[in-house]
């Protein structure tokens, strides 16, 4: 079946002009142009656009999307880990949730019943209540960082530039360096990576966690145990 800019444009439910700027970028080529010069799309070309954006939603640049569909399964492997991350995250938040209104169900019994809890009943409703999960609350950490670096950055070049104040950038950007020194130690303490080929947790080396290629929810990285070079889903570390 073929289809037209419009029409695979509206199968993806994006604009024209999004499958104008993947084409113009060389990640969808159309399967041929018609005698009237219009673009032509063929299912292979349906599918790559809709791997595009399921990738594009993932946080993948568009070199790294390039680099994903020019590997030998197209990406499929990335794609499949992040689901199966995203099924084991879903999963312990539904046992998590069952958990906690068993523990209120049997509660409510004793309280109803003026009856004292047993012994080995009692525990921390903070623990039951505590929804933030350690990779939420390192991104939000993360993020407050950055913003607060880049703030500290663009105030001291201004001084500095714009009214010849140079002190406050000689004084602060030690403070800057290790305010950045802090979170990527932050980042490497609590984060962990899910092997796109195998499926095992591992974490890399320091350096190779410092300069490896990476998307807000994966980095290029090779698996130790089964020595998979790829870009690989980020997920907390226990």
């Amino acid at each position: 079946m073929s289809y037209s800019t419009g029409e695979i444009a509206k199968i993806c439910n994006v604009s024209v002009r999004t499958v104008q700027f993947y084409d113009g970028e060389g990640l969808l080529k159309p399967d041929s142009i018609s005698e009237g010069g219009r673009r032509v799309y063929g299912e292979e070309q349906l599918k790559t656009l809709q791997m595009i954006l399921m990738y594009k939603g993932l946080g993948l640049s568009l070199s790294e999307i390039r680099g994903v569909l020019s590997s030998e399964d197209g990406g499929r492997k990335i794609l499949l880990t992040v689901l199966d991350e995203k099924q084991k995250v879903l999963d312990d938040e539904i046992k998590q949730k069952l958990s906690a209104r068993d523990s209120i169900k049997v509660i409510r019994q004793y309280l109803s019943e003026g009856r004292a809890m047993p012994e080995n009943y009692f525990f921390d409703v903070r623990t039951i209540m505590k929804g933030k999960r350690k990779l939420k609350a390192t991104y939000a950490a993360l993020l407050v960082v950055g913003a607060v670096v880049d703030a500290l950055e663009i105030a001291f070049i201004v001084l500095w530039a714009v009214k010849g104040i140079w002190l406050p950038f000689a004084v602060g950007m030690p403070c800057v360096v290790a305010l950045v020194a802090a979170a990527v130690a932050l980042a490497y303490k609590n984060l962990a990576y899910v092997c796109c080929n195998c499926g095992e947790k591992f974490r890399p080396k320091f350096g190779q966690f410092m300069f490896s290629a990476h998307t807000p929810k994966t980095r290029r990285l090779t698996c130790p145990h089964c020595g998979e070079r790829n870009f690989h889903t980020e997920t907390y570390s226990d």
